[in-house]
């Protein structure tokens, strides 16, 4: 796979979301990191390192994807982008150091930064949804209420499962799921997994997960859990 060369906007907005490890809107990643504007989004997706979705108030949300991680990975060792300003110089000596730590150790870059965030921790840093700029006018997606959302992850669930009770990735419900809101997407899968004949656990062997199946799993306590299986009708 090529690996693209950035500009240190771009790369900085990379970073954020492998550090967050999660869907963030605009205002989110505004707050430490330069502003991904439409040109900026259209190379980060043109080159398929992110996603982007518009939510409620046109508000736009930006994720990365499995390349997106494998391109964070190796940008980790390889250097800022030309005529970096020395923030970024420093970023990049900082994640050199990283780098060399996951090297090191036989680590890979999930399991520093792949851990799922706790719903609360989130909530805690969602800034409050603002209009979107006026270069982004597109029909608002509503949100769903919880009992129709529980309703829909189990119609997934059903679209996806080669036969009832069959184990399904987190990540696969999220992508048939695409536009709920992630938090609310979590409350609705913790919910669902009380009911009798629904298990929401971990993987086992810890070594079959991707990096995007880690940052999609969902949190139950303090447990990441990355497989759904449902028996109920």
């Amino acid at each position: 796979m090529d690996h693209p060369k950035l500009t240190p906007s771009q790369s900085a907005v990379m970073f954020v979301l492998m550090a967050e490890s999660r869907e963030m809107s605009t205002p989110e990643i505004k707050a430490v990191a330069p502003e991904p504007k439409r040109p900026d989004r259209a190379v980060l997706v043109g080159h398929g390192l992110i996603e982007v979705r518009k939510g409620a108030r046109n508000a736009l949300f930006h994720t990365l994807t499995d390349r997106g991680w494998v391109w964070c990975a190796a940008e980790l060792r390889d250097g800022p982008p030309a005529r970096s300003l020395p923030p970024i110089r420093a970023l990049y000596t900082v994640l050199d150091a990283v780098g060399r730590y996951l090297g090191d150790e036989d680590l890979r870059l999930h399991e520093v930064f792949g851990r799922p965030r706790r719903s609360d921790d989130v909530e805690e840093s969602r800034p409050t949804p603002t209009a979107a700029s006026g270069d982004d006018n597109e029909p608002t997606t509503p949100a769903v209420p919880p009992g129709d959302l529980i309703e829909r992850v189990i119609e997934a669930y059903h679209r996806i499962a080669p036969r009832p009770g069959a184990l399904v990735s987190v990540r696969d419900i999220r992508a048939a799921l695409d536009g709920i809101v992630r938090t609310d997407l979590d409350t609705a899968l913790v919910t669902l997994q009380r009911r009798p004949g629904v298990s929401l656990i971990p993987q086992e062997d810890q070594a079959l997960l991707t990096d995007a199946e880690r940052a999609a799993a969902v949190l139950v306590g303090t447990q990441p859990c990355h497989l759904l299986s449902l028996e109920e009708d």
